[in-house]
């Protein structure tokens, strides 16, 4: 053992100590370029990828200069009617009742219909007729008329109508609407249904130029006291039957 003190060593160097300054400096500021160059890269890739998609260029077309068409005249052709009724032996008036009070089924005409009832090919002529009321008993100023009934005339294939009328069973009296021409019971003619005020009626067309009331049979009259207009057959079941 020695009892000399022991001297203490001095490590600091100046030049050492200025020296790792440098280091740390000069490492620091290319860390801080890196940060810099990475950070910049970064940034255009995310504008890169997140930049909204440029719309397309829009292509204009010049529009070519409006055509005007003037449309040809058109010419309507010209139809004259010839008013035939009385030289065709038509004579028929309908008869509506109308005397005192107003009514509402005085203010319409009554049915027609063009049918073949005697099966010669050429197109007879039905019209329903109206009647007076039953509280109407004051003859005209002129007399009474004769009994309002159905008018059928038969077309003689020539352009001319004969009034069948009388005796035909058609000859009834009735206030009545429509008419519907229709085969129900098909035994191949025409038989005809009209809808009245009151009671409706079904004629079942017997041939050679004869009708029957049917209506109570075929159970087609419905009220006395209702009122029905139009009419028509059909089949509603498809069982071929009207």
């Amino acid at each position: 053992m020695s009892d000399k003190p022991s001297t203490p060593i001095n490590d600091y160097d100046p030049d050492t100590e200025e020296r790792d300054d440098a280091v740390i400096g000069t490492a620091l500021r290319w860390s801080l370029l890196a940060f810099a160059i990475v950070g910049g890269v970064g940034g255009v890739a995310a504008y890169l990828l997140t930049r909204p998609t440029p719309p397309p260029p829009i292509q204009e077309t010049k529009l070519a200069t409006v055509q005007v068409r003037e449309a040809s005249k058109v010419e309507l052709p010209t139809v004259h009617f010839t008013d035939i009724t009385e030289s065709a032996g038509i004579h028929f008036q309908h008869e509506n009742g109308a005397r005192g009070k107003k009514l509402l089924p005085e203010t319409m005409g009554g049915g027609c219909a063009f049918f073949d009832f005697d099966d010669d090919g050429d197109q007879d002529l039905l019209f329903v007729n109206g009647q007076r009321w039953p509280w109407d008993a004051e003859p005209d100023a002129e007399g009474d008329k004769p009994l309002a009934t159905l008018a059928l005339y038969r077309n003689d294939g020539k352009g001319q109508f004969d009034d069948v009328t009388r005796g035909s069973g058609l000859d009834i009296s009735m206030y009545g609407m429509g008419v519907a021409i229709g085969d129900f019971d098909r035994d191949g003619r025409c038989d005809v249904f009209i809808s009245t005020v009151g009671t409706n009626r079904l004629f079942h067309n017997e041939g050679a130029g004869k009708f029957r009331d049917v209506t109570e049979v075929a159970n087609v009259g419905g009220a006395t006291d209702e009122w029905s207009s139009s009419c028509g057959w059909l089949d509603y079941d498809n069982d071929g039957d009207l």
